[in-house]
């Protein structure tokens, strides 16, 4: 063993001079980095980029940078000779970036400055750690204001005042070594460690935190986020944009006022609790908002707000509001909001809504008044759908029913959405209807196909719009030109009168009986069912401009305004006329979006009659009564989307205020009880559509229901002029 030893350590002195000679040369190979070849370049007027372009082909590397960071458009000249990559660079961007090496590419970024804390001094006081101190620029020794102090383990921070001091405090056991860390946005962060010699074991918990990329603050850069952010959360944001913590939950008040402070941005909670509204980093659990939520980055499985929901990433799991949700990547699950959803990526669920659903790509379903698509693999509802790879047709036919019919197709080949109107323009035939339908074309060539469609419709023959018909249609469809074609096909009908006579004037669908009729067996609602025809041609063509990405606009505005209206409509019955006014205010939120809120006078005028009995001929004469009335006074709050620069459409809600009172008859049973006069009082809602121009006019057309159980309802044309009061 001896000799063997001995012979070893023989050998060892002999190859030590050996090995030491390799270890040189290799340490000589490796500091012969990217940086260090030496090149020859001869530049005279051509692009920055063209520049680094040849530049990494000669010494055979790729260069990494920003294109924002960089002036790559800017013309620059250099000749030099046997020179280092790293002096060609200084030389190029005289000391203004910084450069690393990564594999076969070099990395460029900005040559940021240093930051430097000074005078620091830590106090214990019963577990209660105070730290004080100044930040300052390294190099020019220059107090900084607005630079964030913090400490990642306790979750605590402070922003520098205009003299560049700070003061930190907060509570803890044990924390073991404090790590206090102070950065700003065009600074290098700096940090400096305190340590503790009283403990072995350290209760820090850096497991609980992650320092995660952040990809952006874009939350905080919509209307919204910046209204309900505050401008020193802001600063904090772009100081500290790459560390996130988590925590099992929160309770905010309002965003800034919670139990994580300053530091309820860079938070993401299992539960989150904000009563008023609360704005967090995210959510991996529950989160409700009274008012709002607002997320800077993911949130997962549940989420509810009285108001809106905005969320700067992911949405995974249920996200519901009374008016508004908004996720800034991707939805996977359901949306569900009063008035608007939004994803500005992909959809992989469901969005409802009442009024506008939006997402890039869909791939699943939406229901709403009005869809919007970028790329659509799903199925939209509503009354009208803009889908990018999608199309639009207007049809005018003609039926065995209606003479006059026109309707608005919507959607892609696999699945559409239809809106119908139509009447049987005859003086002693009249009928009037409108309602939905949906669609799929088998498409057995570009120019030839059938649409096999399903429509449900609301008919008026002399009783306001209660008669239903639906129908079943299978139609050929013959492309005559680009945007022309021609339709005809078989329908399948089934009508249901909702009276049980015909009504005099109006067209007799049913085939009801004339008025009198003793025969018992007779019902109240009339029902035929047959097969009929329908034919006409239609204008077609395809949503393509809208979604080329040169016109797309990005609104960030926040101006708000007031102003008057008048309106003028009829009741749902057609039995009078309805006149109003209001005043409102509006107040731009960003992303074509106007919150709205409104106090009007609405007066229904209501001109009563009947029938009289038949005579011989079966004429009957109208009789005029005497006229009734109803005032109101609704007062509503709601939302308004603009789907282009003047063009609208709006929801409301809200409470109906009667200036009369109506009988209450209190709860079931109400026999034998005595009859209570009451001031009338509805939830009520509003729908609308129409064109806001420069000039401060407004023309559109509405439905307003001011109660849902009764007949105080109209459709009403509405004329208004506001005013912009500023930002």
């Amino acid at each position: 063993m001896i000799k063997t030893s001995t012979y070893n350590l023989s050998l060892l002195r002999k190859l030590l001079p050996v090995v030491l000679l390799m270890m040189l040369c290799i340490g000589k190979t490796q500091a012969q980095g990217l940086l260090n070849k030496k090149i020859n370049i001869n530049f005279n007027h051509i692009r920055l980029a063209d520049a680094l372009h040849h530049i990494g082909k000669q010494g055979n590397f790729y260069f990494a940078y920003n294109g924002r960071l960089l002036p790559q458009d800017s013309l620059v000249s250099l000749t030099a000779t046997n020179q280092t990559v790293s002096g060609i660079m200084v030389m190029l961007f005289h000391g203004k970036y910084e450069f690393k090496e990564l594999n076969d590419h070099i990395i460029i970024d900005l040559n940021l400055p240093n930051l430097s804390l000074q005078n620091t001094d830590i106090t214990n006081d019963n577990n209660t750690y105070s730290i004080s101190g100044l930040v300052v620029d390294e190099r020019t020794g220059e107090r900084l204001m607005n630079a964030s102090v913090y400490v990642k383990e306790q979750l605590t921070s402070v922003l520098t005042d205009e003299h560049g001091y700070f003061k930190l405090k907060f509570k803890a056991d044990n924390p073991g070594q404090i790590s206090l860390t102070a950065s700003k946005l065009a600074y290098k962060d700096t940090s400096i460690n305190f340590l503790q010699s009283v403990s072995i074991s350290s209760r820090s918990q850096t497991d609980a935190y992650n320092n995660t990329t952040n990809k952006s603050n874009r939350v905080e850069r919509t209307a919204m986020g910046h209204l309900f952010s505050s401008a020193k959360q802001r600063i904090q944001s772009l100081n500290i944009p790459d560390f996130f913590a988590k925590r099992p939950f929160q309770v905010s008040l309002t965003p800034g006022l919670s139990s994580h402070g300053m530091f309820s941005p860079q938070v993401v909670n299992k539960f989150s609790l904000n009563l008023i509204g609360g704005y967090t980093a995210g959510v991996n659990g529950l989160e409700f908002g009274g008012l709002f939520n607002i997320n800077k980055m993911d949130s997962r499985y549940l989420q509810l707000a009285g108001v809106f929901n905005l969320v700067g990433g992911t949405v995974t799991g249920v996200q519901a509001a009374g008016a508004h949700n908004r996720a800034l990547d991707t939805v996977r699950g359901l949306q569900v909001a009063g008035f608007i959803n939004k994803a500005e990526s992909e959809v992989e669920g469901m969005q409802l809504s009442a009024l506008h659903n939006e997402a890039g790509k869909l791939k699943g379903l939406q229901i709403g008044l009005v869809n919007r698509v970028d790329t659509s693999k799903g199925a939209s509802i509503g009354l009208v759908n803009i889908i990018g790879n999608g199309f639009y047709k207007v049809s005018l036919t003609s039926n065995d029913v209606a003479n006059t019919n026109l309707s608005l197709k919507t959607g892609t080949h696999d699945f559409y959405s239809s809106v119908y109107i139509g009447s049987n323009i005859s003086p002693n035939n009249k009928l009037h209807y409108f309602g939905l339908g949906i669609g799929h074309d088998f498409m057995l060539s570009r120019q030839v196909y059938f649409s096999a469609e399903a429509a449900y419709q609301f008919a008026h023959t002399g009783s306001s719009f209660d008669d239903r018909w639906e129908q079943g249609k299978l139609l050929l469809n013959v492309q005559l030109a680009k945007n022309i074609s021609l339709m005809a096909g078989p329908t399948f009908n089934r009508y249901n009168h909702s009276g049980t006579y015909h009504i005099t004037g109006f067209k007799n669908v049913t085939n009801a009986p004339e008025y009198p009729n003793n025969d018992p067996s007779l019902d109240s609602h009339q029902i035929r069912k047959w097969i009929g025809w329908e034919a006409g041609i239609a204008f077609n063509s395809v949503f393509s401009k809208a979604f080329d990405p040169a016109h797309k606009v990005h609104d960030n505005s926040s101006a708000w305004y007031i102003g008057a209206a008048a309106t003028a409509g009829i009741p749902w019955d057609d039995s009078g006329i309805v006149s109003g006014t209001e005043l409102f205010t509006h107040r731009e939120l960003g992303e074509h979006i106007t919150g709205t809120l409104s106090v009007g006078y609405t007066y229904f005028l209501y001109h009563n009659y009947y029938y009289s009995p038949p005579d011989e001929n079966y004429h009957q004469i109208k009789i005029q009564q005497p006229n009734t009335s109803a005032k109101l006074i609704p007062v509503k709050a709601g939302i308004r989307l603009y789907t282009g620069k003047t063009f609208f459409i709006g929801g409301e809600v809200g409470e109906a205020f009667g200036l009369f009172n109506q009988a209450d008859y209190g709860s079931y049973p109400y026999y034998n009880r005595p009859v209570v006069e009451k001031p009338y009082r509805s939830l009520m809602y509003s729908v609308s559509a129409g064109f806001s121009f420069r000039s401060g006019l407004e023309t559109s057309f509405k439905f307003e229901d001011y109660g849902l159980q009764s007949n105080y309802k109209q459709f009403a044309l509405r004329l208004a002029y506001r005013f912009k009061l500023g930002k």
